[in-house]
């Protein structure tokens, strides 16, 4: 974990870890795509089930929600479209006195990093990450589960992208997101180890 002391890691009695933050924090889930996120995200917060509080925003949610309509229609006409939404959806949450947040975000986007930094300081929101460090063939094989595979071209970009990102993070969180105070990189094998994702 590379931190500023504000997100401490506490150990269960079970081998379980729990990953604690402040009341008002921004987590930001982050990985490849097909590294673990949803699966995480689907583990820790059930759909329709009671978070506490916790918003949890996963674009895979709202894909799942918009194909019951747009079923029909080729993902690649409407995906830029379901990201405007996803982000904008983000972005209107990040507000003072709302209550954490966890975001579901491949960070490969240089811009879309500095767009969640730039509100989570505008919205006075302390940020935090958590990296699933996950190999581009590991991930691969995560997207043929789910049923959705991203473009070869695409991955490649995201692949070449993540090495540096994960050094950055153990160097400065910062550099991946403007502000962020702390980056917790972890393997699937230590992902699949966390019990809950606690603010207090």
């Amino acid at each position: 974990m590379v931190a500023s002391g504000v997100v401490s890691v506490l150990h269960t009695t079970n081998g379980l870890r729990d990953l604690r933050y402040a009341a008002d924090a921004l987590v930001i889930l982050a990985g490849i795509p097909g590294a673990g996120k949803t699966t995480l995200l689907r583990r820790l917060y059930p759909v329709g089930a009671d978070h506490g509080g916790v918003r949890v925003f996963d674009s895979e949610r709202l894909r799942a929600r918009w194909m019951r309509v747009l079923g029909r229609v080729p993902y690649a006409w409407w995906r830029p479209l379901l990201h405007l939404a996803y982000y904008a959806r983000v972005l209107t949450a990040m507000r003072p006195g709302g209550g954490p947040l966890v975001v579901h975000d491949c960070a490969t986007r240089p811009w879309v990093r500095r767009l969640l930094g730039w509100r989570a300081r505008r919205a006075g929101l302390p940020s935090h990450l958590i990296l699933l460090d996950v190999p581009g063939d590991v991930a691969r094989s995560g997207q043929w589960a789910r049923g959705r595979v991203v473009r070869t071209g695409s991955m490649a970009t995201h692949c070449q992208r993540w090495p540096d990102l994960v050094a950055k993070a153990a160097e400065d969180p910062g550099y991946v997101v403007p502000g962020a105070l702390s980056a917790e990189v972890l393997t699937r094998a230590q992902a699949n180890n966390v019990a809950r994702i606690y603010f207090s």
